[in-house]
Parts: C-alpha cells; sequence; structure tokens
C-alpha cells in the first residue's frame, strides 16, 4: 500500500490534472469524432479505389493481351520491311549503278553540247558574215540608199527567188527587178505585190498547165505583175487586163513596154468593171499599189488604210458593166480557149460576179482566182466550181481558187507517208 507523505500536496496535483482533463476533454472529444469521421471516408476512398483498380487492372489485361498482340503484328511488319528494305536496297544499288553510268553519259552529252554550242555560234556568226557580204553586194553597198521599205525583207524576196535588182534610182524611188523568168518590173519601195506574184507564186495553179491555150480576163490589173506573169505562158493566148486608176495604169504600162516579147499578148483597158456603166468615187494612198478601192467600207479594214488613211485621196473614175464588156470581146476575139477569171478589186469582186452570173457569162469561164474582201462567203454563189484553195489573210480578206467540175481532177492520198 502506498502511503502518501502529503495528502495535501497529491490532492493539489491530481485536482491540476483533472482541470488539465476537463479544458482538453472536448478537443480530444472532436478530435476522436473527426477521426472517426476521416476514417469513414478513408474506408469508402479505399473501397472506391478498390472498385476502380479492380477495373482498371481487367482493362490492364485487355490492353496488354492487344499490346501482346499487336506486338506481333509489329514483329510481322518489322520482318516484311526488313525483306522489302533488303529488296529495295538491291534496286538502289543497282539505280547507284545505273545513275553514276547514266552521269557518265549526261557528262559526255554535256561536253558534247558545248562543243555543238559553240560550233553552231561560229556558224551564226560566219552565217551573218556572209548575209550581210550578201546583202552588200546585192545592194552595191548603197543599201541606206532604199528608204522607206524593209531592205531585209526585200533582200531575201530577191535572193531566194533569183530575183535580180537591175538599177535603183534613190532620187525618182524607182527600182527595176528581173526575175528568173527574164521578166522585167519596175517598182518604187513598196514591193509587196511582187512578193506576193513572183516569190510566193501567186497564181500558179495546176490548170494553167493542163489548159492546152487558155485566155485571162485580169480585174484589177494593177501595175500588170499578174498580167505579165500570165503571159509569160506558153499557152497563154492573151490577157485582157482592166485596172480603174489612171496612176497605176501608167504605172502597168511601163513595166508592158518593159517587156515587149509579152506585152503583145496584153489588151489594157483604162476603166473598172462593176454591175453598171457609172462615173465613181474611188480612195487612194499614194504610193501604195494593190489597194484602190470604190468601197469605202475597206478602207476601215485593209491595215495599210489603217496606217494611212489621213492620205486618202478621193478621185472620179469610169466603170462598165462586166458581163458586157467580157462577152463583147469573147465575141469580138472569138475566143474558144479556156477562159481563167483573176479577180482582186479591194471589195467590188461581189457586184462583178454577181452581174456575170446574172448574165450567164460565167458559166463561160473554167478558173477563177483572185481576192474576196468584205467577208461574203463564195462557197455558195459559185455553182458549178470546186474550191481548190483558200488562204485567209485576216478575218475579211482571203485569196481564193475556184475551178470548174470538170477540170477538178483529185488524186487519191496515201495513206502512209
Amino acid at each position: 500500500m502506498v502511503s502518501l507523505k502529503n495528502p495535501l500536496n497529491f490532492i493539489k496535483k491530481a485536482n491540476r490534472t483533472f482541470n488539465v482533463y476537463l479544458g482538453n476533454y472536448k478537443r480530444i472529444d472532436d478530435f476522436l469524432n473527426a477521426y472517426e469521421r476521416d476514417q469513414q471516408k478513408s474506408d469508402a476512398f479505399l473501397n472506391a479505389f478498390l472498385d476502380i483498380y479492380g477495373e482498371n487492372q481487367e482493362k490492364t489485361n485487355k490492353f496488354i493481351e492487344k499490346y501482346e498482340h499487336n506486338q506481333e503484328k509489329t514483329d510481322a511488319f518489322l520482318n516484311a520491311f526488313l525483306d522489302i528494305y533488303g529488296e529495295n536496297q538491291e534496286k538502289t544499288n543497282k539505280f547507284i549503278e545505273k545513275y553514276e553510268h547514266n552521269q557518265e553519259k549526261t557528262n559526255a552529252f554535256m561536253d558534247s553540247y558545248i562543243s555543238i554550242r559553240e560550233n553552231l555560234k561560229t556558224a551564226i556568226d560566219t552565217f551573218n558574215q556572209n548575209y550581210d557580204i550578201c546583202k552588200g553586194y546585192f545592194f552595191n553597198g548603197d543599201e541606206n540608199s532604199f528608204e522607206m521599205m524593209d531592205t531585209d525583207q526585200f533582200f531575201q524576196m530577191c535572193f531566194f527567188n533569183n530575183i535580180q535588182l537591175l538599177s535603183h534610182s534613190p532620187s525618182e524611188n524607182r527600182i527595176y527587178l528581173e526575175t528568173e523568168e527574164g521578166i522585167k518590173l519596175v517598182t518604187n519601195n513598196r514591193f509587196y505585190t511582187i512578193g506576193e506574184i513572183y516569190a510566193r507564186d501567186g497564181y500558179s495553179v495546176p490548170q494553167l498547165y493542163q489548159f492546152k491555150e487558155f485566155v485571162v480576163f485580169d480585174i484589177g490589173m494593177n501595175r500588170g505583175y499578174a498580167a505579165l506573169k500570165f503571159a509569160n505562158y506558153d499557152s497563154c493566148k492573151a490577157v485582157y487586163g482592166f485596172e480603174i486608176n489612171q496612176e497605176t495604169y501608167d504605172f502597168a504600162l511601163e513595166n508592158l513596154d518593159l517587156n515587149p516579147e509579152l506585152a503583145h499578148k496584153i489588151k489594157t483597158y483604162n476603166f473598172g468593171l462593176s454591175d453598171k456603166d457609172d462615173e465613181i468615187d474611188i480612195y487612194c494612198l499614194p504610193g501604195s499599189d494593190g489597194i484602190t478601192t470604190a468601197e469605202l467600207e475597206f478602207t476601215n479594214i485593209q491595215s495599210e488604210w489603217l496606217k494611212g488613211k489621213e492620205q486618202m485621196k478621193i478621185k472620179k473614175a469610169n466603170v462598165k458593166e462586166a458581163s458586157a464588156i467580157i462577152l463583147d470581146i469573147i465575141k469580138k476575139d472569138n475566143i474558144n480557149s479556156n477562159i481563167v477569171l483573176k479577180i482582186d478589186t479591194e471589195g467590188s469582186e461581189h457586184k462583178i460576179l454577181d452581174n456575170l452570173i446574172d448574165n450567164n457569162v460565167l458559166d463561160k469561164v473554167d478558173l477563177i482566182m483572185g481576192e474576196n474582201h468584205l467577208g461574203e462567203d463564195l462557197d455558195g454563189k459559185l455553182v458549178g466550181f470546186e474550191n481548190i484553195s483558200k488562204k485567209f489573210y485576216a478575218n475579211n480578206i482571203h485569196s481564193f481558187c475556184y475551178v470548174k467540175d470538170e477540170y477538178f481532177n483529185k488524186l487519191p492520198q496515201a495513206k502512209f507517208a
């Protein structure tokens, strides 16, 4: 049994301890209550965690199974890839070998190309030097005196067609030429029509070589260039040339005088042909042949007229009914040979052709050629004729050639060149 030496002190300590207990009791009780609540939450959390863990474990197991399955596919893919890579590596090596071989060829080609380019440059330089030398001889070293003309085009026209430059008078703007056939021609600085007829063989068609004899009605004779070319055919018996413009007509007479051996075949008329006898206005550009017209509309579409219309001159001129004049010549000269109609009247073609059709004169014609202006088509108008050629210079200007059906003889075309 414990003896208390000082019971009073013990009681005091016990009282203090009890008082401390009483002071902390509420805190301890709150703590215990909170602990119980937290324990419940912890249990609930743990239970929920275990549930989620169980679900996730199942998903994890499925994922692992799928991963292992995919791993098999991956391994199979890698194996296939390695096989393909091995094959492609072999192909790559072959490609590299071929590339290196081709590179050698390419290098050889480039070396050859550089050499060819240098040789070509040398050839071009030599050609240009020779071209300038030839042109210098052609112009007798006096090219600059040929004013207001494309001297390169003029030289090429003559050089490639064996047309000789006979003489040139700069102060008179006169140029004399001689063709390969020996036809002498005079022109000013506008030489376009000579180029069309003699350099590009205008009005040269097979029927002119097939006809045993023919005569030509040259409506729009211009400077006589085409008339002389027709007359140069041995089978051509006569050319009847009609020119409406006095200045151009005089130019034609000068060309005929240069060729007396041909001029005797050519009969000239200083009036135009139309659908009736009349005195009309004609529109001219000084110095420009082949574009005089009786149709004011034509001056709004032709390129030279568009450039120089401010220089236009209006003159009075006579025209006569085409059918009456041609029929009269046929009767008076007792023409029984083939008849060629060349017509180039800068827009008046349809008036003339309609007049010839209406009076049954076109039936006597075997070949029609010329230029069509202002756009009206001839295919439906020229019944009984076949179109041989049609060449457009602009939307509403083109050359044409029609031959009577009986002289149209098409050859079969080879299927293999």
